[in-house]
Order: C-alpha cells, then structure tokens, then sequence
C-alpha cells in the first residue's frame, strides 16, 4: 500500500498546477477584510434583532393572555360529559336539587 501511495505522490508532483498561485495572498487579505467587514455589521445589528425578538415575545404574551383571559370569561356550554351540568349524576349523587 506504502508503494501504491508513493506512486500516487510522485505522479500528482509531476502534473502541472491547475491554476496560478500569484494572486493568492491578495485574495486571503481581501477574503480576511470581507468577513471583518460582516462581522461589525452583525455586531452593530444585534441590538436589533434582541429589540425585535423582545417585541415579538411581548406581542405573544399579550395576545395569548387576551385569548386565555376571554375563554375564562365566556360562557361554558352545558355538556353531556360538563361537571356543571344540572343532571350530572355527580351532582344527583350528592342530594343537591
């Protein structure tokens, strides 16, 4: 296997390079100073996004305890299975008329 690979090394140092390297160390630096550049407007967003995730939180809370506080006010429908409906046989069992 050791030759095998040895073959494998030798063969891929004797094709030619499939492109030029010139231009590499100007495309790092320039790569480097784009994601600095995204990162301090991620870092100056931030504040906006926690404010908007905040509001979206308080806008939840708000309407979810609208729509709890109405269905606690509503009227409840008498059902068969409802504990206060009146021919229960809970409430005939316990001598209430």
């Amino acid at each position: 296997m050791s030759e095998r690979l040895d073959e494998l090394v030798a063969r891929l140092a004797a094709s030619p390079t499939d492109r030029s390297l010139d231009g590499l160390d100007g495309e790092v630096g320039r790569s480097i100073a784009h994601r600095r550049r995204e990162v301090r407007t991620l870092a100056a967003l931030a504040p906006v996004r926690v404010a908007s995730v905040g509001l979206a939180l308080a806008m939840g809370v708000t309407a979810g305890g609208a729509v709890a506080a109405s269905a606690l006010v509503g009227p409840h429908p008498y059902g068969t299975f409802s504990v206060a409906a009146n021919l229960a046989p809970s409430t005939l069992l316990e001598g209430r008329e």
